[in-house]
């Protein structure tokens, strides 16, 4: 099929457990583009629209710098040492994460804070420049999912909620967001299908 052939030369596309969806993270971009790509071909096998081909140039090009700063935030001494509460993936916390009774000590919720600001801001603004780039759309998810990640660590540092509701906010925030940006995808889908106004 022309979809999978697409995709799955992607680097976008073939990084999505590999790079995507950890914690909070703006990476959701990489993937949302290999789907947005996916979504406008659907249906266009004879030839290949000249928006799938702008949105999978953008992948192309822009995965390998946000896969590499993703790549850091799972290296950097913060996550290592929050790894146990948070672990790597916010789409799938195990059970004993999402049960945990514990709110963040001090030093943990300066470490979490530490691994947001110098390592997850970074990544976040190249994944917002990249999707700037796709459509305005895009822009908004991200920056509204975002705001509720960083309203969910907020709770948790200022000791409101546990790390198990931290957990499991993060994984309904991440939920919630490819939800939209999959409808984004298939709006995008019917605009380069829809015929021009007259």
């Amino acid at each position: 099929m022309f979809v999978e052939r697409v995709l799955g030369t992607s680097p976008w596309f073939q990084s999505s457990r590999n790079a995507t969806f950890r914690m909070t993270p703006p990476i959701d971009l990489s993937k949302l583009l290999a789907i947005a790509a996916a979504v406008v071909l659907i249906g266009c096998a004879s030839r290949t629209p000249p928006e799938a081909v702008r949105v999978h140039g953008i992948a192309s090009t822009d995965a390998p710098a946000i896969d590499a700063c993703w790549r850091k935030v799972l290296t950097s001494p913060q996550h290592q040492a929050l790894r146990n509460r948070i672990g790597d993936y916010a789409d799938s916390p195990t059970a004993s994460m999402k049960s945990n009774p514990a709110k963040a000590a001090p030093q943990e919720a300066a470490l979490l804070r530490s691994l947001y600001q110098e390592y997850l801001a970074p990544c976040r603004r190249m994944a917002l420049e990249s999707a700037a780039k796709v459509h305005p759309a895009i822009v908004a998810i991200l920056t509204d999912s975002y705001a509720r990640a960083d309203a969910n660590m907020a709770r948790l540092v200022d000791r409101d909620i546990t790390w198990g509701e931290y957990v499991s906010e993060n994984q309904a925030i991440v939920t919630h967001r490819r939800a939209e940006l999959l409808a984004a995808g298939e709006a995008m889908q019917r605009d380069e299908q829809s015929p021009p106004h007259r």
